[in-house]
C-alpha cells in the first residue's frame, strides 16, 4: 500500500492536521518522518495513504492549516512529490 507523509513543522502542528483530517474522514497517522527527511530538526509528519492525499491537502489548504513539503514513502526510502 502506498503512504505519503506530510511535513509539518512541529509535534503540535501534526496533530492539529490529523485532528483536522479525521474529522472529516481521512485516517491520518502523526509520525517522525525518516531522517532522510528532516535530519535532525524537529518536524513530524501526518501519514495518508494515496487514495485520501488529494482530500487531504484540500481539507488543509480548507481549514487554513500550513504543512511543509509532501513525501512519497517507500522501503527504500522517500521522494519528495510536493512541496
Amino acid at each position: 500500500m502506498v503512504h505519503y507523509i506530510i511535513v509539518c513543522r512541529s509535534l503540535t502542528y501534526a496533530q492539529r492536521t490529523a485532528k483536522a483530517l479525521e474529522r472529516v474522514g481521512i485516517t491520518a497517522i502523526v509520525m517522525r518522518p525518516p531522517a532522510d527527511i528532516v535530519g535532525e530538526s524537529c518536524a513530524y509528519g501526518v501519514k495518508v495513504r494515496e487514495k485520501n492525499l488529494s482530500a487531504a491537502l484540500k481539507t488543509l489548504k480548507e481549514e487554513g492549516l500550513s504543512h511543509g513539503k509532501v513525501y512519497l514513502l517507500r522501503p527504500g526510502g522517500s521522494e519528495e512529490v510536493r512541496g
